[in-house]
């Protein structure tokens, strides 16, 4: 009997430059880790790429800032951070696109 031998070719996605790591997330939001692995689970931040591994967008560390501000000092609960986080997204891209309109 004849044996081939395959050799494997791990395919990654290309490192894009400016994406942050988990650790320099949490470490520039002072939060540990697991904390944010929780906000992502929950939906509150979106990674730009989840592997090899978990990396973030600059724009994230304001985003768990603005979560953590809405839970600790206004006291909305979890599932209300990411209503009122989604809300304030589309408010501003609702203001940029009647700054576009008048512009025209």
């Amino acid at each position: 009997m004849e044996y081939r031998r395959y050799c494997l070719v791990l395919r990654r996605p290309p490192f894009q430059p400016g994406l942050l790591t988990l650790e320099e997330i949490a470490r520039q939001a002072c939060v540990h880790p697991e904390f944010l692995e929780r906000m992502v689970d929950l939906g509150l931040i979106e990674p730009e790429q989840y592997s090899p591994k978990i990396l973030f967008a600059p724009r994230a560390v304001a985003d768990v800032c603005r979560a953590l501000r809405l839970r600790n000092e206004l006291g909305i609960n979890w599932a209300g951070v990411g209503v009122v986080m989604d809300l304030l997204e589309r408010i501003a891209q609702l203001e940029s696109e009647l700054a576009r309109l008048r512009h025209e």
